[in-house]
This record gives structure tokens, C-alpha cells and sequence, in this order.
């Protein structure tokens, strides 16, 4: 074997990344996992160092953000010095909406009091709730008010896929909000002109104008080619690329403009180990498959377009502080080749054991999570999972099923699982099912069942006259809006329809990242909350026969109990904690980990994934080294807890086959 091994890789060819200087706005996005947060951060020092006059802030609206990570520094929810010309900021979403409530909130409900008919102690409940899923608004509303500050460029870390198309679409959905607003105000405006024969602007008014023209800056900005780019990070994986591919045609149709394509981790060092043999073989493969997606020649993604391939090369460390990341940068942006010079001597490191799972089958569970920062493979350890189970447990029936936005269950078992109200049963099995929710029906139906209650309530209590002509296009209007977080209450919904019937035994729940996960295990008491206040509303007003909205109410609040009963204080509920051997992983698992110990939801068993094996390649061992000191944290921090090692496969996983080996890995079965 040679002592020493090299490996280069160089973007000089072609590389025009980020060549305007005009830019205002970089958005990173991309799945979980695929190194978003490095690029960004590695961008920022770049960009910082070549415009030393420039005042550069770079943003993460991830709810479980990296970036004080990656650069090593304490960031959190304020904006902090970087360097001399580059400042980070980590939003949380909760001290966002309470900053915007102290300063908005009695203009917020002097409009519900003249737009609505709920009392002043009905509007200050209201106005005091939690609001699911407002992180996303939050952040567009924050970069509007950023971009109106001394910021010569903003770098956005984003969320995985699913949640940035959200973001990204939310500036369209705002301004139908302050529409409805509006519509509110209209009739206020159409009173004081009949009284006062003209109206004089207030406070309401200047709060709808200011807030309508941030978003409007916000739109402007997304969609401007010369100020504006958005930068895709994939890694050489089917999974990662499909989702790309997804991404970059509905960024196509925002007209946000994407240029370049960051192919992450690309595995180069040659050796004699059989495991970077074929994982470069593989990578090989997808980067083939990710110039023939992006390139003009390509027909279903670039539409004619050639993107910029840039390929960053699998790094033996972990890039994290100034020092790699500025190395990082100098790579991404051409200024050198990477080339990598490995010790001689590593320590060695015993085989990982298989099967070491196995335990976890004999448990009575009826409800399982898979659970976990972005790119860690909850995915495939969640359908290695349920597959493991359908195995041990013929007379039972499996379900899986995702709560994540990007939909993959059709990717990793390599089978159309299309967006639908059935499950379909998963080949080879005749006890394995998979659902893919499918959340925009579920929420127009929703829509519609309430917008036909509410009008047959409007049509019984309202009289004629101009004020009723106002408040039936308010109502409309209200009915066709909905914030980011139903989209996962209608997750939870027919989560709860599913855990309800008898029709399944056992449930295995893929989560989305971390952030969004804790999200989603807090709808149950946020929405509990609020139908606390729809219940006192409904009281006082029984007058006016509200007996079908009531019934709905005591419906979803009595589904809402089940679920709680179901993932709360529950041994027949387990929780998989899922993570990698990394700086981030760790971190991200801390907080995850508190959360799940504060809602008491149980879990046994922290799974570490990509563990380099056993070899005696300097490449893996190197790997390894890294490896092991936070695999050493892990034990230290929860010594009650089960560890689980899962190694670095020399091939992706999708597909039953490779399921099946998969699953023999974690569970010998």
C-alpha cells in the first residue's frame, strides 16, 4: 500500500462563480446534508476578503441553524462580527414574532376589531396565541427590515428543500394577507367617509403600506437577475440530485436566477482501499448523471440553459473554523487545486459490529420516529426500519410514512409512491405499506369544508347593507389564506387519521430535519390553545347557531388528545435519534435531544451513521480519526443511552435489495 496518497481536483476550467460584483442577495440551498451551510459560510469569507469595503451579513432561517458551527463563534439570535467587514445572524423564529407583537400588536387589533366580530377580550386572546409555522414569515419580514440597513450583501442559509420553497414563495402569499387586511379596512374607510365625508390615513394604514412595500422589496429583489443568485449544493447521491433537479425547475418558474451547481463531497482519492475504489466509482456515476440533468443538452432541467458544474471534493476532516473554510473558499472559487497529503501512520480501529439493533424489534411500539439534523439518513434508516419490521412481525402491518416536504419514500424504495389518500403496498411485502401525505389536497379540502360552514353561518347572521358586502369579501379572502404551518397540521391531521383507525399495527413516522420536526411536535399544544379560544368564542356567541363549526372544533380537538396520548409519555412510542460524527451533528442532537427529554417523548437509542470501517486505507482511517473524538463525546454525554455504529456503505442505498442489506446492518434481519 503507498504511504503516502494525493488527490487533486480544480474548478479553474470554467469557473465563473459569482464573478458579479452587483450582487445583493446569494441564497444556498439544497437537501439536508449536502454542505449548504459551508458553502455559504466559506462564500461569505471569500466574498469578504475580495470587497473589503463591502459590508457583507450572512443569514440562516434554518430552525436548527449551523452557522456559528461552522464558523466556530457563539452566533445565536443577534447579529455578530465575523471579521472586520462580515457579521452572521441566526433568527429565532419565537423572539421574532415576540419583537414583532410588542411593536405591532395594538395596531394588529384595532384592525381585527374593525374587520372581524369578535369582541376586544375575544381579539386580545387571539393576538396572544402562538401561531404555528410563522418562522418562515418571520424571516421574510426580518430581511425586508435588513435590507434596509448599512448590508452591502446578504448570504441566506436556508432550510433543507422542502421549507425554503416555502420561504421562497411566501412574499406572494403575504401580500394576498395584507390584501385581506386591507379588505378589513375598507370598510372602516367606507364608515368614516359616510360620517367625516373624507378619510385621513392612521396607524393601520401606515402599517399596511410599510409592510406591503418590505415584502414588494423582497419580491423585487428574488426575482432580480443582475442583484439576485441562487446557488443549489447537491452531493453525488440519487436522492440528493432528484431533489435538485425538483428545485431548480420551481426556482425556473419564481424566475430566480440559478447560474452555478455546487456537486459537494466528490470522493477523489485513489488507493488501494475498496471502499473509496467503489465510492468513487459511484460518485463518478451521479456526477455523470448531475452534468447530464444540468447541462443545455439536457432536456428535463435546464430547458436549454447550461448551469456551471462546480465539484468540491470529499475532505478527510470536517471543515469547520476560518482556517478550513477559507480553504474551502480558495477551492470554490478557483484560486487553487485541492490536493491532499496524508500522514503515514493512523491508529487502527476494530470492525463495526452488525445487528446490534436487534433488541429494538422485540419491543410492543406502535409508533416509531425517525428523527435527526438534515443529510444524516433518517430516510433510509426509517424504510430500513420499517422493512425490519414487517420482517419480524408477519402478522403485522407496517406502515411508513413523511411529515418532510420533499417527499423521498418514492426515492428510497426506488418505487412510485405517488401523492395520495392510500397507502401502497411496498414490493416483496405483503405487510409493508408507505403513504406520501398529500398536503396540498389535504389543506384544499380543509379550506373548503370550513369556507362552506362559514358561509352558510355568514348567510344566517348578516343583514343587508354596504357593510355586509365587506365583510363577505373579508371572509372570502381569509378563507384562501393560510399560514405555513397548516400545511403541517394537515400532516398531523392525517397523521391522526391514520394512528385512529385500526387498520395498521405498527407506525414508522420520517421526520424532517431537525427544526422542523420539533415544529411538528409542537402542533399538538399549539393547536390545542387555540381551539381552547375557539371553544370560549363559540359560548358566547350559541346564538348564532354555530353548532356544525362547534362539532368540527370538538372533533379536531378530541383527534388532537389521541395523538398527544400517542407520542407523549408513551412506551409504545420510541423515538430514533439519528446523527453523525461531526461538530454540527453533535450540537444539533444537544438541542433535539432537550426538547424530546422536555415533552417526554421516549427515546433509547442514538444511531451514529456514515462510520468509516475498519481499514487500513490513510483516507478512511483519517476519517475515523475525526470520527471517533465525537463518537467519544456521545458516550460521555449520554451513557444511558443505546449507541448504535452504522458504517460508510461503499454504495447508496435505494431500492428493496439494498434495503434488505441495510436493514440486516441495524437489525440482522
Amino acid at each position: 500500500m503507498k504511504k503516502e496518497i494525493s488527490a487533486k481536483i480544480s474548478n479553474r476550467a470554467k469557473n465563473q462563480f459569482l464573478v458579479n460584483n452587483r450582487l445583493k442577495f446569494i441564497v444556498f440551498g439544497g437537501k439536508g446534508g449536502s454542505g449548504k451551510t459551508t458553502c455559504a459560510c466559506a462564500t461569505a469569507l471569500y466574498l469578504g476578503q475580495k470587497y473589503k469595503t463591502k459590508r457583507i451579513l450572512i443569514v440562516s432561517t434554518d430552525p436548527a441553524p449551523s452557522i456559528g458551527d461552522s464558523f466556530n463563534v457563539e452566533v445565536g439570535n443577534k447579529i455578530t462580527k465575523i471579521q472586520d467587514n462580515i457579521w452572521a445572524y441566526e433568527m429565532e423564529a419565537k423572539e421574532l414574532m415576540e419583537d414583532f407583537r410588542k411593536q405591532h400588536s395594538e395596531t394588529i387589533k384595532i384592525l381585527l376589531d374593525r374587520g372581524t366580530y369578535l369582541d376586544s377580550e375575544d381579539i386580545e386572546q387571539f393576538t396572544s396565541l402562538a401561531m404555528p409555522g410563522m418562522d418562515e414569515v418571520m424571516a421574510i419580514i426580518k430581511i425586508a427590515e435588513l435590507l434596509e440597513k448599512e448590508y452591502d450583501l446578504i448570504i441566506l442559509d436556508t432550510a433543507p428543500t422542502g421549507h425554503t420553497k416555502i420561504l421562497l414563495s411566501l412574499p406572494q402569499a403575504m401580500k394576498r394577507w395584507i390584501k385581506a387586511a386591507d379588505l378589513m379596512m375598507a370598510k372602516h374607510r367606507f364608515i368614516m367617509k359616510r360620517i367625516r365625508r373624507k378619510y385621513i390615513n392612521d396607524e393601520c394604514d401606515k402599517f399596511l403600506t410599510k409592510t406591503l412595500a418590505d415584502i414588494e422589496r423582497v419580491e423585487k429583489l428574488l426575482k432580480n437577475q443582475e442583484t439576485t443568485e441562487f446557488v443549489p449544493v447537491t452531493i453525488p447521491e440519487p436522492m440528493s440530485i432528484l431533489e435538485t433537479e425538483e428545485l431548480v425547475k420551481d426556482l425556473d418558474i419564481m424566475k430566480i436566477s440559478v447560474k452555478s451547481i455546487i456537486a459537494n463531497r466528490m470522493a477523489t482519492v485513489e488507493g488501494e482501499c475498496s471502499l473509496c475504489a467503489s465510492r468513487i466509482k459511484e460518485k463518478e456515476k451521479y456526477l455523470k448523471m448531475i452534468e447530464e440533468k444540468f447541462s443545455a443538452k439536457g432536456g428535463s432541467v435546464s430547458g436549454g440553459k447550461d448551469y456551471q458544474i462546480l465539484k468540491m471534493p470529499l475532505f478527510p476532516a470536517e471543515i469547520r473554523g476560518q482556517d478550513s473554510l477559507n480553504e474551502y473558499a480558495r477551492i470554490l472559487f478557483a484560486e487553487k487545486e485541492f490536493e491532499i497529503i496524508l500522514p503515514k501512520k493512523l491508529p487502527e480501529f476494530p470492525e463495526i459490529p452488525q445487528g446490534k439493533m436487534a433488541k429494538f424489534l422485540k419491543k410492543d411500539l406502535s409508533f416509531v420516529i425517525c428523527g435527526g439534523k438534515g443529510g444524516v439518513g433518517k430516510t433510509s434508516i426509517a424504510a430500513a426500519t420499517a422493512m425490519a419490521l414487517a420482517k419480524k412481525h408477519k402478522e403485522k402491518k407496517i406502515l411508513i410514512t413523511t411529515t418532510d416536504p420533499a417527499h423521498a419514500l418514492s426515492n428510497i424504495f426506488d418505487q412510485d409512491i405517488p401523492l395520495a389518500a392510500e397507502a401502497v403496498s411496498i414490493r416483496g411485502f405483503n405487510n409493508l405499506f408507505a403513504i406520501e401525505i398529500d398536503t396540498q389536497k389535504s389543506l384544499r379540502d380543509f379550506k373548503d369544508e370550513y369556507k362552506e360552514s362559514i358561509k352558510e353561518l355568514f348567510n344566517k347572521f348578516t343583514g343587508p347593507g354596504a357593510e355586509v358586502v365587506y365583510d363577505q369579501q373579508v371572509m372570502e379572502e381569509l378563507m384562501e389564506l393560510s399560514p405555513p404551518g397548516l400545511e403541517e397540521l394537515m400532516a398531523l391531521r392525517k397523521v391522526m387519521d391514520l394512528a385512529g383507525g385500526s387498520k395498521y399495527d405498527i407506525y414508522v413516522l420520517d421526520s424532517a430535519a431537525s427544526g422542523h420536526l420539533l415544529r411538528f411536535l409542537e402542533l399538538p399544544g399549539l393547536v390545542r390553545e387555540w381551539l381552547k379560544s375557539i371553544f370560549k368564542i363559540l359560548r358566547k356567541y350559541q346564538g348564532l347557531k354555530l353548532e356544525g363549526i362547534a362539532q368540527k372544533t370538538v372533533n379536531l380537538s378530541r383527534d388532537i388528545r389521541k395523538i398527544q396520548k400517542i407520542l407523549f409519555g408513551s412506551a409504545k412510542t420510541e423515538f430514533l435519534m439519528i446523527t453523525i460524527p461531526e461538530e454540527m451533528g453533535i450540537r444539533e442532537m444537544e438541542d433535539l435531544d432537550g426538547s424530546l427529554e422536555s415533552m417526554d417523548i421516549n427515546y433509547n437509542y442514538i444511531i451514529a451513521n456514515f462510520i468509516n470501517p475498519a481499514s487500513k486505507c490513510n483516507f478512511c482511517l483519517a476519517k475515523r480519526k475525526g470520527q471517533e473524538k465525537y463518537l467519544g463525546i456521545i458516550k460521555k454525554q449520554y451513557p444511558l443511552k443505546n449507541l448504535i455504529l452504522v458504517p460508510l456503505l461503499p454504495h447508496d442505498i435505494r431500492g428493496i435489495d439494498s434495503l434488505h442489506s441495510f436493514s440486516k446492518i441495524l437489525y440482522g434481519i
